[in-house]
């Protein structure tokens, strides 16, 4: 994927419809694949599930809507099972010489508190090799971290306060907005990694969604300059974690969330600001989303820069590992992020 992460294309997607063209593309260039279409259960488990695919006819998607039905393929049988045309009775076989498709291989797809299986369809009977095989592992994984990331968008933020915040820095500065959801999804998926509990997962993702509110008093001539910041510009920036802090510290139940909000660009070092934290004293939901607001910058456009290469990125963060970030939680942000980079070879 050229001077780009794929990882961050696809989670910037808002439409699994664009993400899943995406996908079916690196599957027929990798292992042949001719299509891969998703199939998901929604909460209220419906009899019928949503489907998901992109330049296959009504027709065939039905042939395949009924064969995961009729299978486990939804729950019960080993990741990357294989159904093939010489291999299967019934009316499976029926359905799947329908289809046109002489061999499919299915992968759970985990679904919040429902379910929902990724099919992998192959013209011929086809056997995968391990490494084709983790491939489309990655590709089930991207899903997964898709449909997560949507559904995390949809939420509503259960403090009215929070909501009008935040939609009042929608309307400044949309931008910051969208940075602000990856920051927090990010932060829960390495916060996810590193153990961190449920309960406290969600304090990360709220946290982590509200920590640049303080840029709602920043000015718009200093916020949205097309070009770098001059020293007094940077200084007013600099401002935005203690402004975030006094908008919502009246606020109920709202002091697990100051910490991450007040403190997101102190550094391990000492060096940060606003108020030169250092080590242990820097909490651990705190350091976390540092890591996640560095990355998201990084492999972020902006009028006067472009995104780093992700190569680039995982050196700057080596190189201030220890310094400005968490050593081990770096350590393991980077393995999520190398898994990612797998799929691009």
């Amino acid at each position: 994927m050229q001077n780009s992460l794929f990882f961050k294309n696809v989670i910037n997607s808002d439409s699994i419809f664009e993400s899943i063209g995406q996908l079916n593309d690196i599957a027929k260039k990798s292992i042949g694949c001719e299509h891969i279409s998703l199939f998901l259960m929604d909460e209220k488990h419906q009899i019928t599930p949503a489907s998901y695919s992109v330049n296959i006819s009504t027709a065939v998607m039905e042939q395949l809507k009924y064969i995961v039905l009729h299978t486990q393929f939804f729950s019960q049988m080993p990741e990357g099972s294989r159904l093939s045309v010489y291999e299967a009775d019934g009316m499976l076989r029926d359905h799947l010489l329908k289809s046109r498709y002489e061999c499919i291989y299915g992968f759970h797809i985990k679904h919040g508190p429902s379910y929902g299986a990724l099919l992998f369809s192959f013209p011929s009977d086809t056997q995968l090799k391990d490494d084709q095989l983790q491939l489309c592992n990655l590709i089930k994984l991207h899903m997964e971290q898709l449909i997560k990331k949507i559904q995390f968008r949809k939420q509503v933020l259960k403090q009215q306060a929070y909501e009008s915040l935040f939609n009042t820095l929608r309307v400044k500065d949309s931008f910051t907005v969208d940075h602000c959801y990856n920051v927090a999804f990010y932060s829960t998926l390495l916060g996810a990694r590193a153990g961190v509990s449920d309960t406290e997962l969600e304090t990360l993702k709220l946290g982590a969604l509200l920590h640049d509110v303080g840029k709602l008093a920043i000015p718009d001539h200093i916020l949205m300059k097309p070009g770098r910041l001059t020293d007094e510009e940077f200084s007013v920036i600099r401002q935005h974690p203690v402004i975030g802090f006094e908008l919502l510290k009246e606020l109920q139940d709202v002091e697990h969330l100051l910490p991450m909000v007040r403190w997101h660009h102190e550094r391990m070092d000492g060096r940060g600001y606003p108020d030169q934290l250092s080590g242990s004293d820097i909490p651990y939901l705190v350091r976390i989303v540092s890591i996640a607001d560095a990355f998201d910058a990084m492999t972020s456009t902006r009028v006067y820069r472009n995104s780093l290469h992700v190569h680039e990125v995982r050196e700057q963060l080596l190189t201030h590992a220890g310094k400005q970030f968490d050593e081990k939680l770096v350590r393991i942000f980077l393995s999520i992020i190398d898994e990612q980079m797998q799929m691009n070879g």
